[in-house]
């Protein structure tokens, strides 16, 4: 997908919402009726390891309560301090979050973790094995039909509000 400079950011950005999404699914913890992230020595390591790009983020919601906002302030802190500027054009991030491509990726990926939560939840699976199944998935022959779908009704729709005057 990231044939172009925008394509490689969404791609980033997207990989960084995964990330985040992933650290919810597995280190979330309860405490007093809240939820916590709570990632142990060991997992941090391993992350640091290997997802070196991505520990900053870690590091600022292990222990937090998860709330909408803590997430959406981690994930704006860690895209504007460690992926603008290095992986992506400074200001793109915004650019990127406001378009449709990448949010048309975030509903195949939340579709994604709901259709296959059960087999996630089985056991722990590393990041980059989500990411190698989110990616078989959409590259399945129903899936690849419906997003053609999808982006065919999207185009329709684009198209009939700037043709109406």
């Amino acid at each position: 997908m990231a044939a172009t400079e925008f394509g490689k950011a969404v791609e980033t950005i997207s990989e960084v919402m995964m990330f985040e999404n992933w650290l919810r699914f597995y280190f979330i913890a309860e405490e007093d009726d809240k939820l916590y992230i709570r990632v142990p020595e060991q997992g941090l390591m391993r992350i640091r390891e290997n997802h070196p790009a991505l520990f900053s983020l870690v590091e600022e919601m292990n222990g937090k309560e998860v709330t909408p906002q803590v997430s959406r302030t981690a994930v704006c802190n860690h895209i504007s301090s460690e992926v603008e500027g290095s992986s992506i054009q400074m200001g793109m991030g915004g650019r990127v979050f406001d378009s449709q491509t990448f949010q048309f990726e975030m509903h195949l990926f939340g579709t994604w973790v709901q259709s296959h939560e059960e087999q996630l939840d089985k056991g722990f699976l590393d990041f980059n094995t989500w990411k190698s199944l989110f990616a078989d998935w959409k590259k399945s022959d129903k899936v690849r039909e419906h997003i053609e779908e999808l982006r065919g009704a999207m185009t329709r729709s684009s198209t009939d509000c700037t043709t109406q005057q």
